[in-house]
């Protein structure tokens, strides 16, 4: 019981700051756009967040933050979504511009403080182009796409204002940014996205800066190659009619573990997970040197070369082995 009193007496106080936060802000004069309804939810999210809270003090740094005009692209998707719903659970003021709004773009676009691009990755760097035409030199403008060198560059060149690449290593599935990474690609006038990110950083994400090359390079790998060879293993076991739960009732742990990131793969929008292999040149030929390095080993298999197999993994094990 003197927990929970606790936790209400903390929740009161939070809410009495709030209200004295509203009426500061009425008596200057600031503007407050949809205030009523932003109050309810911030005054909701302490509730539904207070673990949040006590388990990392400086939530209340993003609760009381000046409430920022967000607008994001694409915000009717799934990572659309987790953002919108992120940012006004403490307290931002969230417009979605879909595919058929671009008619209200002058008034979703050009007030906004932060524009956020969350799109496809073909449609991307087209986006950049139509939207930086409304926007004024003080809004800010990111986009979370898996790639960056190209957005990165379309927004540098078609918005003088602020620029930030993002890209979210998680998928819509999760509950928030706790213990997941975030990689950030600085672009101009960083200070602009000093609130966002440091959002991340208190809900309890990892912010890791790269530049746009070192990020789409190393992407090839940890997202490229990874994506192919799942796929590729989905895939033969549809042609071959596995059944999957009977294998999985006989399976060790790392078996199942392979196969319910297979599953998860596969569970996703078909468009999403190809678009990832085939987002850059290099990405494609890289998945093609994989596809060689398969096919150069089952060679070794057919003609049961015992020895070549043996060398192949003991020159892998040596590399492995220096790298841990």
């Amino acid at each position: 019981m003197p927990i929970i009193s606790h936790k209400l007496k903390q929740t009161c106080q939070n809410l009495i700051e709030q209200v004295r936060f509203t009426i500061s802000s009425l008596l200057i004069g600031s503007e407050l756009p949809t205030y009523t309804q932003n109050f309810k939810n911030r005054s909701l999210s302490l509730f539904d967040r207070n673990i949040r809270k006590d388990e990392n003090p400086s939530f209340n740094e993003d609760y009381f933050a000046r409430p920022q005009k967000v607008t994001i692209i694409g915000g009717n998707g799934r990572m659309g979504k987790f953002f919108s719903e992120e940012l006004s659970s403490v307290g931002h003021n969230i417009s979605i511009l879909g595919n058929d709004d671009w008619k209200s773009a002058d008034k979703l676009l050009n007030n906004a403080d932060l524009v956020l691009i969350s799109v496809p990755i073909e449609y991307t760097v087209d986006v950049i182009k139509r939207t930086a035409k409304y926007l004024t030199p003080t809004t800010a403008l990111c986009d979370i796409t898996s790639i960056k060198i190209q957005p990165v560059e379309a927004m540098l060149e078609h918005h003088c204002g602020p620029v930030m690449g993002l890209h979210p290593m998680f998928g819509p599935a999760v509950k928030s940014f706790s213990g997941q990474k975030i990689i950030v690609c600085p672009g101009r006038k960083d200070d602009s996205f000093k609130w966002l990110l440091k959002l991340m950083q208190n809900q309890g994400g990892e912010l890791i800066f790269s530049t746009p090359e070192e990020h789409d390079s190393i992407m090839v790998i940890v997202q490229a190659t990874q994506h192919f060879s799942r796929f590729s293993l989905g895939v033969f076991l549809s042609q071959q009619e596995i059944d999957i739960d009977r294998s999985l009732s006989m399976s060790s742990p790392s078996y199942r573990q392979e196969m319910d990131i297979v599953q998860r793969l596969f569970a996703q929008n078909p468009n999403l997970c190809v678009d990832i292999m085939l987002a850059t040149e290099e990405r494609c030929q890289t998945i093609t040197t994989l596809a060689n390095t398969y096919n150069r080993l089952a060679k070794l298999i057919l003609q049961k070369d015992r020895a070549g197999l043996i060398k192949e993994f003991e020159t892998t094990q040596n590399f492995l082995y220096k790298i841990s």
